[in-house]
C-alpha cells in the first residue's frame, strides 16, 4: 500500500504542492496594476484556485475570502494582495 492512497474509494488523495500553489500565487500578484482590479476577475481567481488545490487550509482561506470581497465592480489592489498574502500563508507546509 504505498504511495498516496485515498481513505475510501470513493475519495481522492488530497495533494498539494507548495511551491505550485505560490507559483500560482506569485503569478497572480504579478498581474496587480494600478490600484483596482475588477472584482469578477478577483472572485474567479479565487474560485480557480478553490478548484485547482485541495488543501483544507487554502480552501478555508479561499472561502473566508471569498464571502468577504469587497466593492460591487472593483477591488482596491491593497485588499487583494493581501488576500494573496493570507493564500500564500495558507499554503506554507505546516510542522508539529
Amino acid at each position: 500500500m504505498g504511495g498516496n492512497v485515498p481513505i475510501d474509494d470513493s475519495m481522492e488523495p488530497v495533494m498539494n504542492d507548495p511551491s505550485s500553489i505560490n507559483e500560482r500565487i506569485t503569478t497572480l500578484r504579478s498581474a496587480i496594476d494600478g490600484q483596482l482590479s475588477d472584482r469578477g476577475r478577483v472572485i474567479d481567481n479565487l474560485l480557480d484556485l478553490r478548484n485547482e488545490f485541495t488543501s483544507p487550509a487554502l480552501i478555508a482561506v479561499i472561502d473566508e475570502l471569498l464571502s468577504d470581497v469587497p466593492g460591487l465592480t472593483v477591488v482596491e489592489n491593497e485588499w487583494w494582495s493581501g488576500a494573496l498574502d493570507m493564500l500564500s500563508l495558507a499554503a506554507e507546509p505546516t510542522t508539529i
